[in-house]
């Protein structure tokens, strides 16, 4: 009996609610992650932009870009857990969460 709760409190502690190993990310490696995103579209079409567009369509484009890019990232992060964000099921790949959502 106690063999058992000694083993289920180690799953808890190494294992997530659903059974796989915990994450080990922090909050600095997803700021790292973000700024890399970031900064390499950026970088490759600022240039592109300016030079093509001048400066008030390259700005607004790079804006509009930077919208599209804000609102499809809040949707894919919406549906890694769904139906609730909370408690739901977590899906680990693209198709896990096409076929949640779409059958």
């Amino acid at each position: 009996m106690e063999v058992e709760s000694r083993t289920s409190a180690v799953a808890s502690v190494l294992l997530d609610d659903d059974g796989r190993p915990k994450r080990t990310g922090t909050v600095w490696t997803a700021c790292a992650h973000i700024i890399t995103a970031v900064i390499g579209a950026g970088v490759l079409s600022l240039a592109w932009a300016m030079a093509q567009l001048r400066w008030i369509l390259g700005v607004s484009c790079i804006l509009i870009f930077a919208g599209v890019t804000l609102y499809t990232s809040n949707l894919l992060a919406d549906c890694y857990r769904s139906p609730d964000p909370v408690t739901g099921k977590r899906n680990y790949t693209y198709m896990e969460a096409v076929k949640t959502h779409l059958g």
